[in-house]
């Protein structure tokens, strides 16, 4: 028993050491991000992308990813935030940890997924784009009659504005599975020839998880199952909350990390080292001594495949 509690001590007080990094980086990065927007060079992905929009080249789409890295940032810093307080409580709380620990994974993704280093400017505004006519489709969704009446009429005027000659845009209209066309937006291509870019509208979490944050992926499950309420995943956390502590902050490293990177790529910046080693290692060290290594063995063997336990098992990193 006691060496039990000395683990869920350990990694509680790495996880509850790390999630505070990450979030003292993200607010830095946060404050200091229209400081690096007016400062970024013409040659940086940003100055690109602003390049273009100066001669009303994709201005919506530069402007949609304005507000999305302005968005995802907030909410990431927000629930970093939250899910300190949480593990600053005196009692380790797994449950709701673990899901703000998903939205965190979730943010992140979303946030570095519209900004990916490496991409093009036809990419990112083709990205901007699919996340334009997201949004639009999630208030009509969310929407009272009158108001999603509004937001479908938004939509086709921004349909037919961007349908227009000269755009270098193409819609695609989603059709069913009866073949049928339907009025909401499936994929946008920008540019021309073979080497046009293309975003899909439509996504879900777990694949934009494990493109955005691979090391984070095989864990994301795990996460899905605490917050949907799967059985065998609310009852393992009190018998083993030291191993929910490890899930919790290998997401949440990994998530802030990809989102760091993305982020200060964007607008030509490097980010600098945020995280303690020590209290990373001491994630490692918290698991059994006995099956440590075929635990980190497995762990990383999982990570490297990109393979994503079932919804049903609770997490395996560490047991």
């Amino acid at each position: 028993m006691a060496d039990d509690e000395e683990r869920l001590q350990l990694a509680a007080n790495a996880a509850r050491r790390l999630v505070s990094q990450c979030l003292a980086h993200a607010e830095r990065a946060s404050s200091k991000m229209n400081d690096r927007i007016a400062a970024a060079s013409p040659t940086s992905p940003y100055g690109a992308d602003e390049a273009r929009a100066l001669k009303d080249e994709h201005l919506l789409a530069f402007k949609q990813i304005l507000e999305h890295v302005e968005a995802t940032t907030n909410a990431l810093v927000t629930h970093l935030a939250g899910l300190k307080r949480l593990l600053d409580d005196d009692t380790f709380l797994p449950l709701p940890a673990m899901v703000v620990a998903r939205a965190i994974a979730e943010v992140a993704a979303s946030g570095a997924w519209i900004v990916h280093p490496g991409l093009s400017s036809d990419e990112r505004a083709a990205r901007g784009y699919a996340a334009m006519f997201a949004a639009i489709e999630n208030s009509i969704a969310a929407s009272r009659p009158d108001d999603a009446a509004a937001m479908r009429k938004l939509r086709d005027i921004l349909q037919q504005q961007l349908g227009q000659p000269g755009t270098d845009v193409q819609i695609e209209l989603r059709m069913n599975e009866h073949g049928v066309v339907q009025d909401d937006v499936a994929q946008v291509f920008v540019g021309r020839g073979r080497k046009r870019a293309r975003a899909k509208v439509r996504f879900n979490y777990s694949q934009r998880v494990k493109d955005e944050i691979p090391r984070a992926s095989a864990l994301y499950s795990a996460l899905s199952a605490v917050a949907h309420g799967e059985h065998a995943s609310i009852t393992t956390s009190w018998s083993t909350p030291d191993s929910y502590a490890r899930v919790i902050a290998h997401v949440v490293v990994e998530s802030t990390e990809a989102w760091s990177r993305a982020a200060h790529d964007w607008v030509g910046a490097t980010p600098g080292p945020f995280l303690n080693e020590d209290d990373r290692q001491n994630v490692i060290r918290s698991i059994p001594a006995a099956t440590r290594v075929s635990a980190v063995v497995k762990f990383r063997a999982a990570v490297a495949a990109g393979s994503i336990p079932s919804p049903k098992a609770p997490p395996r990193f560490g047991h």
